[in-house]
């Protein structure tokens, strides 16, 4: 199966840019040749024109400004079409252009939510979804809470080698004590040409990813002051960050069985895809 390698692509006006990164050269290469991209400008056209005159999407049609919220000024998050913020509409709408989703019978995928508008979404489409959650074996309580939702830990899921076509993770990678185990594991369950469609808060202008904590023998040692993220799945936990993103994890990525790993950036008018730093939002694409 060949590689996704979108080229970039752009309308006239460029109210749609998209294009695919293997490294932090590429990117700033193509940053400098658009540089309306770091606008506050542009930002605001693509909020005002979702909230105006709603959104169109591949995968869920199109919205109207009814159903478009606007929860706060971190539009990556907050600016909400049916409930789905940027980052999770960028993947469904990659997801829905993959030829093997045309098929919503036989398409494996596995998702790494289950409480989330995202997972509801994904469970009115396709038939051969899995959509887990994550808690700890010493947690009892939580794993009576969630059930009969599976819970599985992505480092060591258990599940059967090249079970999946696609799996989808949407901010998930950065709460991972061992992210190296947890995507040897995703690899080893993706069949060959398999594809990790993947969002997590990402470092764009560094190639270094930032380490704030690490586990050792089941011990957090935090190196920087902890940060955390809000759980869907147990709203009076949040999550620790142990590591947020650079490019450096493109080569992680691949060493660790993908046969090739890229940044897909999206910034879209029509689609309302923006972030508040940069007008547009990363993907993660893997390919096994």
């Amino acid at each position: 199966m060949r590689l996704f390698r979108p080229r970039e692509r752009r309308a006239a006006d460029e109210g749609d840019i998209r294009a695919s990164f293997a490294s932090l050269g590429e990117w700033t290469d193509f940053l400098s040749r658009h540089p309306a991209l770091e606008r506050p400008e542009r930002i605001a056209r693509i909020v005002g024109e979702a909230c105006a005159r709603g959104i169109s999407s591949t995968f869920l049609g199109a919205v109207s400004p009814r159903d478009i919220a606007l929860r706060g000024a971190n539009y990556r998050e907050d600016l909400l079409a049916a409930g789905l913020n940027p980052r999770q509409r960028a993947i469904l709408d990659l997801l829905s252009e993959d030829p093997r989703a045309a098929d919503a019978h036989a398409l494996r995928l596995f998702a790494h939510e289950a409480v989330t508008p995202l997972a509801l979404a994904l469970r009115g489409r396709f038939t051969r979804l899995l959509c887990s959650e994550y808690a700890s074996d010493a947690d009892a309580a939580a794993r009576a809470r969630l059930f009969p939702i599976p819970v599985i830990d992505i480092m060591q899921s258990g599940l059967p080698d090249a079970a999946f076509d696609v799996i989808a993770s949407n901010d998930v990678f950065e709460h991972v004590a061992d992210l190296d185990a947890a995507l040897h594991d995703t690899a080893r369950i993706l069949r060959p040409g398999g594809r990790l469609l993947a969002s997590f808060p990402f470092l764009f202008g560094r190639e270094a990813s930032e380490l704030r904590a690490v586990s050792e023998r089941g011990v957090v040692r935090h190196l920087m002051p902890p940060e955390y993220h809000g759980n869907p799945a147990d709203p009076e936990r949040d999550s620790l960050v142990f590591r947020i993103m650079g490019w450096d994890v493109l080569p992680r990525i691949r060493d660790a069985g993908f046969a090739d790993a890229r940044m897909v950036f999206w910034s879209s008018v029509a689609r309302g895809l923006t972030g508040a730093e940069i007008a547009g939002v990363f993907t993660l694409d893997a390919r096994r």
